[in-house]
């Protein structure tokens, strides 16, 4: 269909066609509901990474990944942990969440559940030749519960399970990666909430609690997003056009284009990550612009009175225009497609068939619109003109004040940061992430599981030296980074074997002393195998033939990737420098933390490729589209000072780059373009009219004066809702944004026309 076909339609039949692009969109919108939002930090490495292959391998083996913590805290109740009443509750919420505890989770989907309750348990459960009662419960005698406290195989969960002061202590559930975790999540919050008589104080949290906290939060703002956006650019409508009308106008283009895009992906990429969420506000920003760029051409054609010839003068030049942006921002969006990230190429796509939706909506409802609600106000920018003749004036000392910032800033880029920070991307003031931060403060966990795998022999960690081995190395891991000024929660197989060890051998000497026939009892080698390895199976720690098992290392949260690397790479160096008997062999460390640090070496390179990309194809959109090398080059000119400002805001708004901030150059590139594109445009419209370079260049930026500012006002209004949505590095992400759309604008206006009146523009 040509431009005149397609303008007579629409001036023709405007209701029609409002009706039948009305039912097209909430037919795909109903996909809507299929989204849900992911928060898995593993999915931002290719499938093929090592660390995550290896990572994947341990969590099929030992289930390491997929844990409820409740955290028990005494700090404001009468009794510690070593009452018998905090320990039975305690006990009966594990016992409600796992059914069946020796089926390694194969009917309830719960592998295991840890605490000094289960410890406590266990050691009564003994019988009376073996220091227990032999009763199955929680003894109500205090100085029993102290004695078990006082045992090799409580003792040394001190740390790990409780605190020194007995004012703390966790229940760790650990579970099958392919479980109901919803369903298993509510049983734990049920167990909890009816535990009867609460004299222990408790709040869950962990990997799963904190993932679904967040994707629940991060879904609610996903949603609230719109309206929050809606209120802020129609501010900034109204006060350009003090028109109702003309926020309809404007609005409901990009309100369409949002859902066919978010129908869309809930059709074929259903997935989101938290980054997801700016795409709101991108789109609302953006496709207002588009909006407003045909609005206002519209009502600047008024005088026409044929209003076909008005509409398609409007569509072959300011549809023009925005055809171009929609390709070169589709482009910058799209560079983030060919990202290794999955996340990350999931948001690019998001964006581009966002921005191609909010072109299609435009084209088709603006003149439509207008034409049903007869709009003709056109707003003014006093001032303007006065901006124009400043610009065309000191052309000289525009190039030199951004030539300095260029430079100043491009001397900042070996400042710039990088962090792949897990709680910024956390919602603030979620409870599970702030039991997870008090988990870290008394435990030295993070929010983060990590391991160890180590390989040997058949039955090569049933013998001592073996056990010594890891022991050692767990020991000089939790040296070597106490050093670094971290203490890392280290747990192996081998620390309660040695300590149990260590105490059986005490037992040893006073028997050959005493001759003690009860001790010998005690330390009975079938007993020994029992506690040292069946046991240990059971719970995960050793696979069944005794050649694999895994060392965890948690790290405690709040500290920065720089740190977290030299961590990493301090236990990696231990490993690799430890000597396991019976063939054995240590990995490197994986895990989320890990692979975090992966993720943020990745970071620098995919912001450039990306970029590079973006540059390479827009210049290549425009050079066709505008059927001129020349004006494609120049067109592209203010984008790179905006590019090489860049590092200059990171540094000075102290914003590191991260998996959020990473995609803001390839944005900058699709946004930033749009402006210079309706100034070139205009000038070579003026250029045919007859103008001279000065003049066509001096009218194109007062013509196109209002819609670029109104359209960057409003972008900014967009990305501004960012900030009513409390995550930390989602606001990083929004401010710089907002900045760099502001300079794009003033670049367009103020460094473009400075080269579209030399000499090589004929």
């Amino acid at each position: 269909m040509n431009t005149k076909s397609f303008a007579k339609l629409l001036v023709k039949r405007p209701r029609m066609v409002l009706l039948v692009f009305t039912i097209i969109t909430v037919l795909i919108g109903l996909q809507i509901s299929n989204l849900y939002m992911e928060s898995d930090f593993s999915t931002y490495l290719p499938e093929d990474d090592p660390r995550l292959k290896l990572w994947n391998e341990i969590n099929k083996e030992f289930h390491v990944g997929s844990t409820i913590i409740i955290i028990v805290d005494q700090t404001e109740k009468a009794y510690d942990l070593r009452n018998s009443k905090v320990l039975t509750e305690m006990d009966e919420v594990g016992q409600y969440v796992n059914d069946y505890e020796k089926d390694n989770g194969e009917l309830d989907d719960v592998i295991s559940v840890r605490s000094v309750a289960i410890l406590i348990r266990a050691e009564n459960a003994k019988s009376p030749l073996l220091g227990g009662t032999g009763e199955n419960k929680i003894p109500d005698d205090t100085k029993l519960i102290h004695e078990y406290m006082s045992q090799a195989s409580v003792n040394s969960m001190k740390g790990v399970l409780f605190t020194n002061d007995y004012k703390f202590a966790v229940i760790i559930v650990q579970l099958t990666e392919d479980a109901n975790f919803d369903e298993i999540l509510a049983e734990t919050e049920q167990a909890v909430e009816n535990r009867g008589t609460t004299y222990a104080q408790m709040t869950i949290t962990g990997t799963v609690a904190m993932q679904q906290a967040i994707q629940e939060n991060s879904m609610n703002n996903l949603f609230w997003m719109f309206p929050i956006a809606l209120v802020l650019v129609s501010i900034v409508i109204f006060f350009f056009h003090r028109s109702v009308k003309g926020i309809i106008i404007a609005f409901l283009p990009p309100a369409y284009a949002l859902m066919l895009t978010f129908g869309i992906l809930g059709a074929i990429q259903p997935g989101l990550s938290i980054i997801s969420v700016a795409i709101v506000a991108l789109l609302m920003g953006l496709g207002v612009d588009y909006s407003i760029h045909l609005m206002n051409r519209l009502v600047e054609e008024k005088t026409m009175v044929d209003k076909i010839e008005r509409v398609e003068k409007t569509l072959k030049s300011t549809g023009k225009a925005v055809f171009l942006s929609t390709v070169t921002t589709m482009i910058g969006f799209g560079s983030l497609m060919i990202s290794s990230m999955s996340p990350m190429a999931t948001f690019g796509f998001g964006c581009a068939i966002g921005i191609l939706f909010c072109f299609i909506s435009a084209m088709i409802l603006v003149p439509c619109l207008v034409l049903i609600l007869n709009f003709e106000k056109k707003a003014t920018l006093p001032s303007w003109k006065k901006f124009a003749g400043f610009t065309m004036k000191n052309r000289g000392k525009v190039i030199l004040i951004a030539s300095f910032f260029v430079v100043m800033s491009l001397i900042l880029i070996p400042k710039v940061e990088t962090d792949v920070n897990y709680m910024d991307m956390a919602p603030e003031g979620i409870p599970e992430v702030e039991a997870m931060q008090l988990y870290s403060d008394k435990f030295g966990g993070g929010a983060n599981f990590n391991a160890l795998l180590v390989e040997t022999d058949y039955d090569g960690l049933t013998h001592p030296e073996t056990i010594d081995a890891i022991y050692n190395m767990s020991k000089e891991i939790r040296r070597e980074t106490a050093e670094m000024g971290t203490e890392v929660n280290v747990v192996s197989v081998a620390d309660p074997i040695v300590e149990l060890t260590e105490q059986l051998s005490r037992f040893e000497i006073i028997k050959q002393l005493a001759n003690l026939t009860k001790l010998q009892e005690l330390i009975d080698l079938p007993e020994i195998e029992k506690v040292l390895f069946d046991k240990i199976v059971e719970e995960g720690l050793v696979n069944e033939d005794c050649s694999m098992t895994v060392v965890m290392v948690s790290i405690p949260v709040g500290r920065s990737m720089q740190e977290i690397e030299k961590i990493v790479n301090k236990i990696n160096t231990i490993a690799s420098n430890t000597g396991i008997p019976h063939n054995g062999h240590v990995s490197e460390l994986t895990g989320q933390d890990a692979i975090n640090v992966a993720v943020n070496k990745k970071l620098a390179d995919e912001q450039i490729r990306s970029m590079i990309i973006a540059l390479l194809f827009v210049l290549a959109a425009m050079i066709i589209i505008f059927n001129s090398t020349t004006y494609g080059f120049l067109t592209i000119i203010p984008i790179g000072f905006v590019l090489a400002w860049e590092p200059g805001f990171l540094v000075a708004m102290d914003v590191s780059l991260s998996v959020v901030t990473i995609s803001i150059a390839s944005i900058m590139i699709g946004i930033g373009i749009d402006y210079g594109i309706h100034i070139t445009q205009r000038v070579r419209e003026g250029l045919q009219e007859g103008l001279s370079k000065q003049e066509a260049t001096k009218n194109a930026i007062e013509k196109t004066g209002l819609s670029l500012v109104e359209a960057a006002s409003t972008t900014i209004a967009g990305m501004v809702s960012i900030y009513f949505i409390n995550i930390p590095a989602l606001q990083q992400f929004g401010i710089i944004v907002l900045l760099m759309t502001a300079l794009s604008c003033i670049a367009a206006a103020l460094i473009l026309p400075v080269f579209l009146c030399s000499k090589i523009v004929k």
